[in-house]
């Protein structure tokens, strides 16, 4: 696996690339713990599971024209392409080749984005995955500043206290255990980091009404209510690195009992 150092030259290469079109994107998915960490809290945390994807969200565009494509913009700055279906010249996804180094770069939105929106932005070329709940990651984004060598990009990111929401609805949808397990964990880092816990307990109680919140609270109960929950044998090779063995079970009880007793 990559170094981090590594890792951020290739996140950070692929933004400066789009640039011109970041405020039509968020970024969403694992590089959201890293960001919020190191460039919106500024603070010391342990080790976070690192990723080889680079997700980015597509907001709604609508007849709004481009003068380019961002298939065309990856394209032309040398991104690999990649087939999703070998028989098929379409659509492709574009990776982010270095030495060793491989980032796949990855395009999501909701089933609520219109296809005008995917040609006219990203190129009928480009695939682009429609996936349940993503529009809730958009209900409130943030915007950081992130110096990427020469470049300052303003980058827009899910507000912290929605990628917790969103992920805690959707780890339980993910189609691969380590994906599974990596998005709660994610559900955990931004819990036990989060530096306003009030605000971030406020906001949760606050989708009370929303209509994924009976599966939020289903999913943090059913894998979180006790030590014997699977919750916390998915968490535990995550935090092995961070503290010791017999710690595990109280720091994850302590973790999630505010939001146990919010639910």
């Amino acid at each position: 696996m990559a170094d981090l150092k590594e890792l951020e030259k290739g996140f950070f290469d692929t933004l400066v690339v789009l640039k011109d079109v970041l405020p039509e994107m968020v970024v969403v998915g694992g590089w959201c713990p890293y960001l919020y960490a190191f460039h919106l809290w500024k603070k010391p945390v342990p080790e976070i599971p690192t990723t080889t994807d680079i997700d980015l969200g597509i907001l709604e565009t609508g007849s709004k024209r481009f003068e380019s494509t961002v298939y065309d913009r990856l394209k032309s700055a040398g991104f690999a392409l990649k087939r999703l279906y070998v028989e098929e010249e379409t659509p492709v996804e574009f990776v982010y080749k270095k030495k060793a180094l491989e980032l796949k770069v990855e395009f999501i939105t909701s089933f609520e984005t219109s296809d005008d929106t995917l040609n006219r932005f990203l190129g009928s070329e480009l695939a682009c995955n429609r996936i349940d709940a993503f529009e809730v990651l958009l209900k409130e984004t943030v915007t950081i500043p992130l110096k990427a060598g020469k470049e300052i990009l303003n980058i827009r990111i899910p507000a912290p206290e929605i990628f917790l929401y969103h992920k805690g609805i959707t780890f339980v949808m993910r189609s691969q255990d380590f994906k599974r397990d990596k998005d709660l964990f994610y559900v955990y880092f931004m819990l036990r980091f989060h530096p306003d816990r009030k605000k971030l307990l406020d906001v949760l109680n606050g989708f009370k009404n929303d209509d994924y919140f009976h599966a939020f609270k289903q999913n943090i109960k059913e894998y979180l209510a006790d030590i014997s929950s699977l919750g916390y044998l998915i968490l535990r090779p995550f935090l092995r690195t961070s503290m010791a063995e017999r710690d595990i079970n109280a720091d994850i009880t302590d973790t999630f009992s505010d939001l146990l007793k919010l639910l």
